[in-house]
């Protein structure tokens, strides 16, 4: 009787600390592989973002009344200076408009790299007007990238051709 009590009795205190020492082991040695596949998840969907944004303007200039708030704002060629996406939402002409058809609130950057080393990158967007030469068309040039008005964050956060103020400061 006295035999069969303690098999019954369940675990003793050295297996239990050995289990619990055994899994802190195995979670410290997976961590770091978890937060990497977390954050390429993040810069992903950063990616993702910046081609919705992009999609949208190219979208939104097909809109004759989103148009027609473009040019009208163009100066020397370019729709102001390169703006937040963010700034955008809070304007109320016919381009933000149109622009918000597509996306009805403005994304937000997640992860490290497209933020940048201050934490302070932006999804920016710039729209120039290009006469061609030869026929004198004019085309608009829209550009979509993760930084602020004179840096981006690298070529994986870019649609569009940026404008020649924003320099490639890869980090």
């Amino acid at each position: 009787m006295h035999r069969s009590d303690r098999a019954n009795a369940g675990f003793s205190l050295v297996e239990l600390v050995i289990a619990v020492s055994v899994l802190v082991m195995m979670t410290g040695a997976l961590s770091p592989a978890l937060i990497r596949y977390v954050e390429k998840g993040r810069e992903r969907r950063d990616a993702q973002n910046i081609e919705m944004v992009y999609s949208a303007l190219t979208g939104a200039m097909y809109d004759e009344i989103a148009y027609d708030a473009v040019r009208s704002r163009l100066q020397d060629g370019i729709y102001s200076a390169p703006i937040a996406v963010s700034t955008l939402f809070m304007q109320e002409d016919g381009f933000a408009e149109a622009v918000k058809l597509y996306i009805p609130t403005p994304p937000r950057l997640i992860s490290r790299e497209a933020r940048g080393e201050r934490d302070d990158y932006e999804i920016m967007i710039g729209i120039r007007e290009d006469v061609d030469r030869n026929t004198g068309i004019r085309t608009m040039q829209t550009a979509v990238w993760a930084g602020d008005q004179e840096h981006s964050a690298g070529d994986d956060y870019e649609a569009g051709v940026l404008p020649e103020s924003v320099t490639r400061d890869h980090r």
